[in-house]
């Protein structure tokens, strides 16, 4: 059985339903315990009206929306199946409703959209919206294309929302998701719960310059410059439209494409496990049958599943709280990911009739579902657990990423909190306490109070210098007949607490810039006749003849060394 699609809903009774490129769609009734084994489990919702407009066409890697009333069939290509359209239906959507049994076809408002495919989709639980990223245009989806002679398939960017009250289009931007702003059979989660609106999560797939001809063939994917890396994911703020970037670390998955995932959320929600299985990665040695989680926000990876039954084109679906149910899909026959014939159709009793129970709870797979089981919470599991903290309940207690978070509002968008900072400088108060997980400063805040600290130094250290040079001209003023500036030896400490050799002096003859482990006088120079203790920033006696000095030039001196340590500290500060 190969099926690319499927949907779930709960309204009337509970049912699953599989988009496949025949006159029918197929349905379970999940209310009830079922086998995988068991064929007699099979409905049927046929796809033919009396007329074209009250029929849904055979199309290939669409999506299904529901809002619990009624069905959407979005998006695909024209199949080959018998009775498949010759050409590509009319840009529309394809809507069942499940009380009346009836199909419709409606023209959404809103920003306009064409027919896409291979692109990833997910449904609100809580609300009637469906989101669909990414994809590409091919001759076989989009019928003014299709009537153009050596059409080539491209990919585009765009992240569509379909409102289903309204059935209307939303075309938002992926410019900055990633360099391309586009993707394709990747990976995509939905978690509800984080944000004003939500969250959505993406990650693998492939990638191309929107708009650029691209065969979008499975040899055209060995180009690393496609593959878009499972380390690398990239998060959208629904509520204001912002995409982030983030580094995942871990037991990081190999570049896989044509998978599938589910998301679940600990109890508490201070962790959310994003369940990801199978996929192709472009080999079959680059390819594998584990079941991974990246666990968020940490934004660690692990693996929690070995099984060497590789799986691609399929679809996962939440059953209940914790189970995770996979249906249809191929199993790759070596090195061909498509098979030409039905030996691709797993039969083993784990994918029987192309249906696989794995549990989120036990981290096993089963061949039967019982929804009153399904019914009891989801669990942490250890395997999750040992790695951020916690235990089945939630209280993860690493939250941030390895490395930080790229920027403090992704922390804060996924409801990581941070202890307040009441000013530069301050110490954090130990003594307060949390009812929920430990909270840590990411390394992107630790860097900013020390930039911080440092600008004040230096801040402070020129105000120094001019308060003590003003003291300096008060007490010394200028005088107009002043000639013969004369040289002289002097210990460079001219700073009150910095020893050493200092720039301020000679750039030739510093050693560590303002700090060094020793005074060294400056070399005599060939005028040099009179011995001079010089110690202006310690309010000292100069004990030189007045007739001597030149204070104009004295001046210029310190406004150069004030200059120096100043712009010293601003190069230390950037």
């Amino acid at each position: 059985m190969h099926v690319s699609h499927a949907v779930l809903f709960t309204s009337l009774f509970s049912l699953l339903l599989t988009l496949a490129v025949t006159q029918s769609n197929d349905t379970i009734d999940l209310s009830k315990p079922f086998s995988n084994a068991d064929t007699t489990i099979w409905g049927k919702i046929s796809k033919n009206g009396t007329n074209s407009a009250s029929s849904a066409p055979s199309l290939n890697d669409g999506s299904i929306f529901s809002d619990n009333t009624s069905l959407y069939l979005f998006g695909g290509a024209i199949s080959m199946a018998p009775g498949a359209p010759g050409i590509p239906p009319p840009n529309a959507i394809y809507r069942y409703n499940i009380g009346e049994s009836q199909w419709a076809q409606i023209n959404p408002g809103g920003d306009p959209v064409q027919r896409v495919l291979i692109g990833m989709s997910v449904q609100s639980s809580t609300a009637s919206v469906g989101y669909y990223l990414g994809g590409a245009i091919t001759p076989l989806s989009n019928p003014s294309f299709y009537a153009e002679t050596n059409s080539t398939p491209y990919m585009v960017e765009g992240l569509v929302t379909f409102n289903e009250g309204s059935a209307t289009f939303k075309n938002s931007s992926t410019s900055q998701m990633n360099p391309d702003g586009t993707i394709a059979e990747g990976y995509l989660a939905l978690i509800e719960s984080l944000g004003s609106e939500g969250v959505l999560l993406t990650f693998g797939g492939f990638t191309d310059v929107a708009g650029a001809p691209s065969g979008l063939e499975d040899s055209d994917l060995a180009d690393p410059s496609f593959q878009w890396p499972l380390a690398n994911v990239s998060v959208f703020d629904i509520g204001n439209g912002t995409w982030y970037q983030q580094a995942a670390t871990g037991d990081i998955p190999p570049w896989r494409y044509m998978g599938c995932s589910v998301v679940v959320s600990a109890p508490d929600q201070s962790s959310h496990s994003i369940y990801v299985f199978g996929g192709w990665g472009n080999s079959f040695g680059g390819s594998d049958g584990h079941v991974y989680v990246l666990s968020i926000p940490s934004f660690r990876w692990m693996r929690v599943n070995e099984d060497s039954n590789r799986r691609s084109r399929h679809s996962c679906n939440l059953l209940g709280n914790h189970t995770m149910l996979v249906v249809g899909g191929i199993e790759p026959i070596g090195e061909q990911v498509l098979p030409l014939d039905a030996t691709g159709c797993d039969t083993s009793p784990m994918y029987a009739q192309g249906l696989g129970i794995f549990s989120l709870n036990n981290h096993t797979w089963a061949t039967n579902y019982d929804p009153s089981e399904g019914a009891a919470p989801y669990e942490i599991h250890a395997s999750i657990s040992n790695v951020i903290g916690g235990n089945e309940n939630g209280s993860a207690a690493i939250q941030n990423p390895a490395g930080g978070f790229s920027q403090l509002a992704l922390g804060s968008l996924l409801g990581v909190r941070q202890d307040p900072i009441e000013s530069v400088g301050t110490i954090p108060n130990t003594n307060s306490t949390s009812s929920t997980s430990t909270k840590r400063l990411t390394g992107g805040v630790v860097a900013g109070i020390v930039t911080a600290a440092i600008a004040g130094l230096a801040i402070n250290l020129i105000l120094l210098f001019i308060l003590l040079r003003r003291r300096y001209l008060r007490v010394h003023p200028a005088r107009l007949s002043i000639s013969n500036p004369i040289q002289h030896e002097r210990k460079a400490s001219e700073l009150n607490s910095l020893p050493g050799p200092s720039e301020m002096i000679d750039d030739k003859f510093a050693a560590h810039e303002l700090w060094s482990p020793t005074d060294k006088p400056l070399p005599a120079r060939p005028f040099d006749e009179k011995i001079v203790s010089l110690h202006e920033m310690e309010g000292g006696d100069l004990r030189i003849h007045p007739t001597e000095r030149n204070l104009e030039l004295e001046r210029a001196e310190m406004d150069k060394k004030v200059r120096i340590v100043a712009n010293r500290y601003v190069r230390s500060v950037d």
